[in-house]
């Protein structure tokens, strides 16, 4: 990358991770909380307003900075809130990485990826999505998105080799009338990643399986077949015992 990533929306979908959507959930959660504080409630003497944990106060923090364009300070707040257990450690891993990508250090960023692949795989999941031009099997085209893919499919090749685990591809399209025309479109989309995933770890046969999501499970549902619904052209991963 040339310069660094400010959009918030291409953010999102150069991660393409859970942790967009947690952004997403924390901002809807305190808009939430304005709301019932503004509405007209009776007084209760005995009820206070629960303070933010001490990695919400990090997180903060570290997204306050990371706004400013201050991401070697901002690493610090998110370095000490991955320490912290509980959920907003996958927030941190994802933004010391996003961080590292900022900054051009793709090494440190590949690291930090590896270590939120890890985290995720320890729990069972693997939230990471791989987003498609409309109507097409290929990924979109702007770069700033795409160019860590073959970084990520790596990382999760090995991962899988390493672990007891078996990959799901789920393929989706989106509803709009250009991506329901192509027969079989979310299929193929999972084939061709499931043929990449192989490609990079042959002894990964047989343990890989793909899947047509069901046409009812957009993320965006908008049909706008732009970067406003990305998410829904996508091949997500489910993982599995063997």
């Amino acid at each position: 990358m040339n310069r660094i990533i400010r959009s918030s929306l291409v953010t999102c979908l150069l991660l393409a991770l859970a942790a967009c959507s947690s952004s997403a959930r924390r901002g809807t959660d305190s808009a939430a909380g304005k709301a019932k504080t503004a509405a007209p409630q009776a007084a209760d003497p005995g009820s206070t307003l629960a303070a933010p944990s001490r990695a919400e106060t990090l997180l903060a923090e570290g997204d306050r900075l990371q706004a400013l364009g201050r991401c070697r300070e901002a690493l610090q707040q998110y370095g000490l809130a991955a320490l912290e257990a509980g959920p907003a450690q996958q927030q941190a891993l994802v933004s010391t990485y996003m961080c590292h990508w900022q900054m051009q250090r793709p090494k440190a960023a590949e690291e930090s990826f590896m270590l939120w692949l890890r985290h995720e795989q320890d729990r069972g999941r693997l939230p990471l999505r791989l987003l498609f031009q409309p109507g097409e099997v290929q990924y979109l085209s702007d770069a700033r998105i795409t160019a860590p893919y073959p970084v990520w499919l790596r990382r999760v090749a090995d991962a899988t080799l390493a672990s007891q685990h078996c990959l799901t591809l789920n393929g989706h399209a989106g509803p709009s009338a250009v991506e329901q025309y192509a027969d079989e479109l979310p299929l193929r989309r999972a084939q061709a990643v499931q043929r990449q995933l192989e490609s990079l770890a042959p002894a990964l046969k047989g343990r890989i399986s793909v899947r047509a999501a069901r046409p009812d499970e957009p993320v965006v549902g908008s049909a706008s077949d732009d970067l406003r619904d990305a998410l829904d052209r996508r091949v997500d991963f489910s993982i599995g015992p063997c």
